[in-house]
């Protein structure tokens, strides 16, 4: 999972770094993207010439009902063979719809890297939360900081969820490091302030092959140190569209869905 993230990432990476400046084109260019990966992956994963056949009868079916609506007999045979036919379309679309769970979800978490979040503004607050290993002995936890970023409260420790926060607050523009101290074990989290462009990780964690999936903007963290996530609570991110704030996720699917009905001609894509 580690090197297929960091293949994906960095790929991600090369294709929306120019266009940081510009979330609606990045946007856009992601959904184009996605539309002919998608067409791609239901061109090769279903069966076209059964759809394109099942297709044919549905509309066979619908002109039947519709020049021969004074006939019930003829009317009530069409609307029961429309009905199997569907059925036998959306079977069809079932198998491509499980092969793309997985482009899908590498997309969406990509997206959300980088158009999700926003970073902290200076003067800003927020929280580090650090979720520990069971044994990990809270009073051996600490938090340094670089001068771009000021402690503003005491560790909180919280035995219920083996877990250490503290509220932080941005004092200058940049990416800093913010170092995790457990006992004679150390890692680090990334903190982004200002107007930095790129991807903005939440969380950077240490186990399970899900986690690691939800959370590719940070390398792991290593293996040995007693931590399962360190987690900062960046504001949400959204787009300006029509004068109106707006999550990026309704774009990308309207767009996406647009730029898909619009190559499947191209691609030779029967849906």
């Amino acid at each position: 999972m580690e090197i297929v993230n960091k293949m994906i990432t960095r790929s991600f990476d090369l294709l929306l770094t120019p266009l940081s400046g510009h979330p609606w084109v990045g946007l856009i260019v992601i959904s184009l993207f996605t539309g002919g990966v998608l067409l791609l992956v239901f061109r090769y994963t279903s069966n076209q010439r059964g759809i394109r056949r099942t297709k044919n009868r549905i509309v066979s079916h619908l002109l039947e009902v519709l020049l021969y609506r004074d006939e019930m007999s003829v009317v009530l045979r069409a609307q029961a063979r429309l009905v199997v036919d569907n059925a036998k379309y959306l079977g069809y679309a079932l198998v491509p719809l499980i092969f793309m769970i997985v482009p899908v979800g590498f997309l969406l978490v990509q997206t959300d890297l980088r158009y999700g979040h926003r970073p902290l503004r200076v003067g800003e607050k927020t929280i580090l939360a650090v979720r520990l290993a069971p044994s990990v002995d809270l009073d051996s936890v600490s938090l340094s900081t670089p001068e771009g970023i000021a402690i503003e409260t005491e560790g909180l420790r919280i035995p219920a969820l083996h877990e250490v926060d503290w509220r932080v607050r941005a004092v200058t523009s940049g990416r800093h490091e913010l170092g995790i101290h457990i006992g004679d074990q150390e890692f680090s989290k990334q903190i982004i302030v200002g107007d930095v462009s790129g991807r903005i990780s939440q969380a950077r964690v240490n186990s399970g092959l899900w986690e690691r999936f939800l959370n590719p903007g940070e390398t792991p963290i290593p293996e040995g140190v007693p931590a399962r996530s360190a987690t900062i609570a960046y504001p949400s991110a959204e787009l300006e569209a029509f004068g109106r704030p707006m999550h990026w996720v309704w774009p990308w699917l309207i767009i996406s869905m647009i730029f898909g009905y619009a190559l499947k001609g191209p691609l030779r894509v029967q849906v």
